[in-house]
């Protein structure tokens, strides 16, 4: 037996051994597929706490998507830090909560300010990265989308307010859903019940509405098991020889990641009850800012490719290197990196070919299971890992018939 052959072997040993959770054939299927490209990771899942929802689509005469869903080692009670992910369904409700000042003339382009009134708060007057040097919210989505940027989020999160995004959300039907912190900014428990008061202004700088600070009463505690990750963290400088405590962190897990991606993508196969009140205008703009790349943008801009080179928020199939993806393939989609943990949630098409599907996966690459310390295995195992997977996947769908080619014309907005 060849050591491709070894390798098969335990692989199906090791998946076939564990009772819980089911695996996917196909999913196994296309590892086998890929071979020696798909990295060991796949013989050791548990070490590396792999998650992944392959999601194929098949349109009907009416161009309404039929949904077949494959999943690996996927459990919603294993938490995993979501890091950047959260992002998308903030920015997404954002939008949602701005059609309600419409008939104050208020839009995702109005200025806006940011004022301060308690500990840990910072304020805002300008953004030198939009066109005008305003701040607003749709400049703010934009720098999420296209580059993941930390404090577009956090300003983001200010406007929608703790109790408000969370309790919106759990009326979508995301109930496991918890954010309950800012990112990148070292705040207590308190400091993130608290979101800034926010002034929006016309283009004649009078102003049209202010949003007070609020304070949520949310107790937003992980509603799962498995919070206490590592087996040491970094805090303050000091090495503590215990696991950290993630249960007052956020938690969205991939069931909800994808699901709320589906909504957006195809909102008509939500429940009624449960959409959002988004406009055409408003899809078109989040197809648009999703799918861009950093070098298609402007306002935001971003020069340096050797940083923000087409694989810096696409993890799927480019991850892992400098190579800029092909015209054709188009990757909607929000990825997540912070405590060892990699995610991508991600619709992935192909004009060219027809070719259209879910794929979201998380990865956890910690080799020496400290947290806090900045030293992870990305660029070694779990960048390599993504976009493999991200190119088996594709490559089994590119070849997979279908009777009614996709319509893509909706997502498929002018840079």
């Amino acid at each position: 037996m060849g050591r491709l052959g070894v390798f098969l072997w335990l692989f199906l040993i090791l998946i076939g051994c564990e009772p819980k959770p089911k695996n996917s054939p196909l999913l196994t299927e296309i590892f086998q597929s890929a071979g020696e490209k798909i990295p060991e990771v796949v013989t050791n899942p548990e070490n590396f706490r792999i998650q992944i929802i392959y999601t194929q689509i098949d349109r009907k005469k009416d161009q309404s998507p039929v949904f077949t869903t494959h999943t690996f080692r996927l459990d919603t009670t294993r938490y995993f830090y979501p890091a950047s992910t959260v992002k998308f369904p903030a920015a997404v409700l954002a939008l949602d909560k701005l059609t309600r000042y419409a008939s104050l003339g208020i839009s995702k382009d109005s200025k806006v300010s940011i004022g301060t009134g308690f500990s840990g708060m910072t304020p805002v007057f300008n953004d030198s990265s939009s066109q005008s040097g305003d701040a607003s919210i749709g400049h703010y989505i934009k720098k999420i989308l296209v580059s993941s940027d930390d404090d577009a989020f956090n300003r983001i999160y200010e406007f929608l307010g703790q109790k408000y995004l969370n309790e919106r959300l759990w009326e979508l039907g995301f109930s496991d859903v918890r954010i309950s912190h800012r990112l990148s900014t070292p705040l207590s428990v308190e400091e993130n019940r608290h979101t800034n008061p926010i002034q929006f202004y016309d283009d004649q700088g009078r102003r049209m509405l202010e949003q007070p600070m609020a304070r949520s009463p949310l107790d937003l505690t992980v509603n799962t098991d498995g919070t206490l990750l590592g087996t040491a963290y970094i805090s303050k400088g000091e090495r503590v020889s215990n696991p950290m405590d993630f249960s007052k962190k956020n938690f969205y897990h991939l069931v909800e990641q994808q699901r709320f991606l589906r909504q957006i993508i195809f909102p008509e196969t939500a429940p009624k009850n449960k959409r959002l009140y988004l406009k055409k205008k408003d899809y078109e703009f989040l197809y648009q800012w999703m799918s861009t790349l950093p070098r298609e943008s402007q306002y935001p801009t971003y020069d340096d490719y050797s940083k923000y080179y087409d694989g810096y928020c696409k993890f799927f199939m480019v991850g892992d290197s400098k190579d800029q993806l092909s015209d054709h393939i188009r990757i909607f989609n929000k990825v997540g990196w912070a405590y060892g943990f990699l995610i991508d949630n991600a619709y992935i098409i192909d004009t060219l070919n027809g070719v259209e599907f879910f794929l979201s996966a998380v990865i956890y690459a910690n080799s020496n299971d400290t947290l806090n310390d900045g030293i992870y295995d990305y660029d070694s195992i779990a960048l390599p890992f993504l976009a493999k997977l991200g190119k088996a996947v594709y490559n089994y769908d590119l070849k997979r018939e279908r009777s009614i080619r996709p319509d893509f014309s909706r997502f498929i907005v002018n840079k």
